[in-house]
């Protein structure tokens, strides 16, 4: 499994699994996206490029998510893959591949900090991130 909605009263919480890094990161990024149950409005793909450079891991998976929220919110797109060129512990340069979206069941506000984790358990990353909606 690439990631998991969890329960969670107010908000949105994901899990989400990755072998390394940029699969964490996508995982996650598509998590985000498919829980808000998007009605897509083509087959065309888009592609938005990003740069980020952060303080650390944390701080670099939630500008990560922000930035995509970001870009979904003015562009109307939902993301549901992204492909790193550079993704080390402060700073990532990616493509985040998606479609434009007609509408969502709901809509994610923010990327919060509350309880954020980021671990490498044996063989794989783990993440967990709670949402604002």
């Amino acid at each position: 499994m690439k990631y998991k909605v969890l329960e969670h009263k107010a908000d949105l919480k994901i899990q989400a699994f990755g072998k390394n890094l940029p699969e964490l990161f996508s995982n996650i990024l598509e998590g985000m996206f498919r829980s808000c149950q998007p009605e897509i409005a083509g087959k065309k793909k888009c592609v938005r490029k990003i740069q980020i450079k952060s303080q650390n891991l944390e701080s670099l998976l939630v500008d990560f998510l922000s930035e995509a929220l970001y870009l979904s919110d003015i562009n109307n797109e939902v993301y549901f893959k992204a492909k790193f060129d550079l993704l080390n512990e402060r700073e990532l340069s990616a493509k985040l591949e998606g479609y434009k979206m007609e509408s969502s069941v709901f809509e994610i506000k923010a990327v919060t900090w509350h309880n954020l984790e980021i671990k490498k358990q044996k063989h794989q990353w783990q993440a967990t991130v709670l949402f604002d909606v």
